[in-house]
């Protein structure tokens, strides 16, 4: 599974830290995986909006999970197929731990 992200935000650059490393919003993402009953470690991640971003998903050969609606719209527009989530750190209701978990196995479901 191939998770795409927009671009590491100011924040994890400061940190130097990316998605693989599990802080910021990838420790929601973390939870919501191991909730799952997905290792984190198992999964690939990816910025579309970075340097290769959209090459390196276009030719990715498994499921693609596009993390909020830029990426989701990114994706579409180049003709890729994917599942959709929102992006972990979004604000609001779906912050909540117990919502964002069930989110992402309802939307993952078919992978799962």
């Amino acid at each position: 599974m191939l998770f795409v992200g927009e671009k590491r935000s100011k924040l994890a650059k400061k940190m130097k830290v990316t998605w693989k490393d599990g802080r910021l919003a990838a420790k929601q993402l973390f939870d919501a995986l191991k909730y799952c009953g997905i290792d984190p470690k198992d999964v690939e991640f990816r910025n579309y909006f970075e340097k290769d971003g959209p090459t390196f998903v276009k030719s990715y050969n498994g499921p693609i999970i596009a993390m909020g609606d830029k990426v989701s719209k990114a994706l579409r527009m180049a003709g890729i197929e994917h599942y959709f989530i929102y992006h972990p750190a979004a604000r609001g209701t779906i912050r909540k731990k117990e919502i964002y978990c069930e989110h992402v196995k309802t939307n993952l479901a078919d992978l799962l």
